[in-house]
């Protein structure tokens, strides 16, 4: 990090510093061990250790990947310089709530644990309505992507509202999205909302 001129921040923020060091780090890897990408997308855990730099770890599970590496930074993190942390800390909270934040104003993610209740939602989205919207099947859950699309902001948060009794809300990213596409089974590709409302009544 020294040889960059990197703080930790750079490496948690994602800035360009710390993309082109992280970037530079992949090569290497391919040239020393012989690293290959096996798609197009990898997660990292990147672990500071204290007074030994950073341990990077390599990982092709997408987000699923990267919600057990979380897991794991928070144990080595606990003794870990205070200061350093909530700058870090600071950083990726401030671009990961910005980032979902634009999302939401055009997108949601509704999580249903069954079929049943995914077409009693849709039932109830009045019918001259058009939702723009996307279901997913992955491992026995159903994920309905809605876009706002063409319906007004009030429209939009009230069909979001009415999910409330049927589903869970998730704060869409676009690693949600692309972990989606990529490992879910894509039942319905577009008009979902109707075709399942045309189903149930």
């Amino acid at each position: 990090m020294e040889e960059y001129g990197l703080t930790l921040s750079d490496i948690f923020e994602r800035n360009e510093k710390g993309e082109g060091f992280l970037r530079d780090v992949v090569e290497r890897a391919h040239d020393e061990v012989g690293y290959r990408l096996n798609g197009d997308n990898i997660a990292m855990q990147i672990t500071p250790i204290r007074d030994e730099g950073l341990v990077i770890t390599f990982s092709d599970e997408g987000i699923a990947g990267f919600q057990n590496m979380l897991e794991h930074i928070k144990e080595v993190l606990s003794g870990f310089d205070p200061e350093s942390l909530r700058e870090a800390a600071k950083a990726v909270a401030g671009k990961a709530k910005e980032e979902s934040k634009e999302l939401e104003e055009t997108c949601r993610i509704l999580v249903f644990a069954s079929m049943n209740h995914a077409m009693r939602y849709c039932a109830a989205i009045p019918s001259e309505l058009s939702v723009r919207s996307h279901l997913y099947c992955l491992k026995d859950t159903y994920y309905l992507v809605i876009e706002k699309n063409r319906l007004s902001k009030k429209n939009f948060n009230k069909i979001s509202a009415q999910a409330v009794e049927f589903a869970r809300l998730h704060a869409p990213t676009e690693e949600k999205l692309l972990y989606l596409e990529e490992h879910g089974e894509c039942l319905i590709k577009d008009r979902a909302v109707s075709t399942l409302r045309k189903i149930c009544l």
